[in-house]
């Protein structure tokens, strides 16, 4: 694996302090510190383009539109330009720079799915989608390492999924590894899927298990700007009119949490955040894995091929 810019940044800070005279720096690190000294930051009240919801930012946080997001995201971070497909932006501290130590940031991505039914949320069962997940990885892996990712691995749910029926918000935290046991520098996947009337706003937070606690506690504040208009909230679906998901609250967990993918590419994208790697919301390339989703969900109910199931 390539070093990232971020430890390179380090280095070249540590050296900076050390030496008598500033070292010329790598070019490909300059290149990004004279980016990020031109994203542009917003405060106040952003609208979230095409998604019928709004950002509310308290002082604490800034919005990073698509452009500097996916500067973040591909340039900073080292991901594939792909992944800022249809990325909305991305929610940052105040202060945020790409190549700081300790920084995190939460992507946001709108699905126009439809109307998520939650009649089954009750049923989630955290040891049997973590159970269904490992199997999945046992058998993506060897391809990932094919196309030249490393492996990755779910060492364990760092929160496991639930659902607040109150907010129709659906959580989980994953805690991933390049490494089947796990190390000292696993990355952390904080999911928050909000529901709305025609579809799901999602906010990915993006960091370290050692920021877990950091991005935990801030999570309920992130969410907490995040809101759709009015007439576009969860409670607000007309059964006559309004069109329904294929897929229910469970479903879109089981999805969530699904490493194989067959799209176009051959294997789910990923975000790469200073080196380590976190699933980006497989729900949104659902249309390519719909079946696969499928074979992981019969997995974990223990079906055959012809119970397909899945939809509910």
């Amino acid at each position: 694996m390539r070093q990232p810019l971020a430890y390179l940044a380090v280095l070249v800070c540590a050296l900076v302090g050390a030496a008598e005279e500033t070292p010329a720096l790598d070019p490909k690190v300059q290149a990004v510190l004279d980016r990020a000294a031109k994203m542009d930051p917003r405060a106040g009240t952003v609208s979230i383009e095409g998604a019928n919801a709004e950002l509310h930012l308290t002082e604490s946080y800034r919005f990073l539109g698509p452009d500097d997001a996916r500067f973040v995201l591909c340039d900073a971070w080292g991901n594939p330009p792909t992944i800022g497909n249809g990325l909305k932006g991305l929610l940052v501290p105040k202060g945020f720079h790409p190549l700081r130590a300790g920084a995190w940031a939460v992507a946001i991505r709108y699905e126009a799915c439809g109307f998520v039914k939650d009649d089954d949320a009750g049923e989630i069962d955290a040891k049997k989608l973590k159970e269904g997940f490992i199997e999945a990885e046992e058998e993506n892996n060897p391809e990932r390492v094919k196309a030249g990712y490393g492996e990755l691995w779910m060492v364990d749910w760092a929160e496991p999924p639930r659902y607040d029926k109150d907010r129709h918000i659906v959580f989980w935290a994953k805690r991933m590894s390049e490494k089947r046991e796990g190390t000292n520098e696993d990355s952390l996947n904080y999911e928050a899927r909000c529901l709305g009337r025609r579809g799901l706003l999602s906010l990915n937070a993006i960091g370290s298990m050692s920021e877990f606690t950091q991005i935990k506690g801030a999570m309920d504040g992130v969410i907490a700007q995040a809101q759709f208009a009015e007439g576009e909230r969860y409670i607000d679906f007309n059964e006559a009119t309004d069109h329904v998901a294929e897929y229910t609250v469970l479903g879109l967990v089981a999805a969530g949490t699904f490493a194989k993918i067959a799209a176009k590419g051959g294997l789910l994208l990923l975000i790469a955040k200073f080196g380590k790697f976190l699933i980006f919301p497989a729900i949104f390339f659902w249309k390519y894995i719909k079946g696969g989703a499928q074979w992981v969900w019969r997995k974990i109910r223990g079906e055959k091929k012809d119970q397909e199931k899945f939809l509910g």
